[in-house]
């Protein structure tokens, strides 16, 4: 039996979600370029513990990204209530040609690749509030141009796609 969305109710829920999920990575995960890049779990084990960064608690897992308000998590002892799958994040963002040029970009860099892929503390929401030696030792690195513009280029692309779903006209 189908159930029918008479009013919009479950579209805007799921449009909304998905806001959320890919509000929750652009603000608040520090390897959100790795995942706008891979669109898939790194890790060589789950894991299940949260996080938290600016308005969100998050967990990168093995299913996707699990995320919550900060105002509506139950804590360190509770998972994020929500998740956005690997596949539903690929749904969203999978097709930008940007994804493309800053996975190339990863692939030029030497390993250890871990610290340039963490996002430059200039360009977390509130950089005002880092100590600025952390900033001036992003900006001394060898490749702080190339990881500036794969960053930035990360943040606009979630910013265009959550202002994409924000102003769908409804159906």
């Amino acid at each position: 039996m189908t159930q029918l969305d008479l009013f919009g109710e479950i579209l805007a829920t799921e449009r909304q979600h998905a806001i959320d999920a890919l509000t929750c990575l652009r603000d608040a995960v520090p390897t959100a370029l790795e995942i706008v890049a891979t669109l898939r779990y790194t890790s060589t084990h789950d894991t299940t513990t949260p996080s938290a960064g600016g308005d969100w608690a998050y967990c990168v897992c093995k299913a996707g990204l699990r995320f919550q308000p900060l105002t509506q998590w139950q804590g360190w002892n509770h998972r994020p209530a929500h998740l956005i799958t690997w596949h539903h994040l690929a749904t969203l963002i999978g097709h930008d040609p940007r994804r493309h040029e800053i996975s190339a970009w990863i692939n030029t860099l030497p390993h250890p690749r871990w610290p340039q892929l963490q996002r430059p503390h200039e360009l977390w929401p509130h950089p005002e509030t880092w100590h600025p030696h952390h900033i001036t030792n992003d900006r001394n690195h060898p490749h702080w141009p190339t990881r500036k513009h794969a960053w930035t280029q990360t943040l606009t692309l979630l910013t265009d796609t959550i202002n994409h779903h924000t102003h769908q006209p409804p159906t």
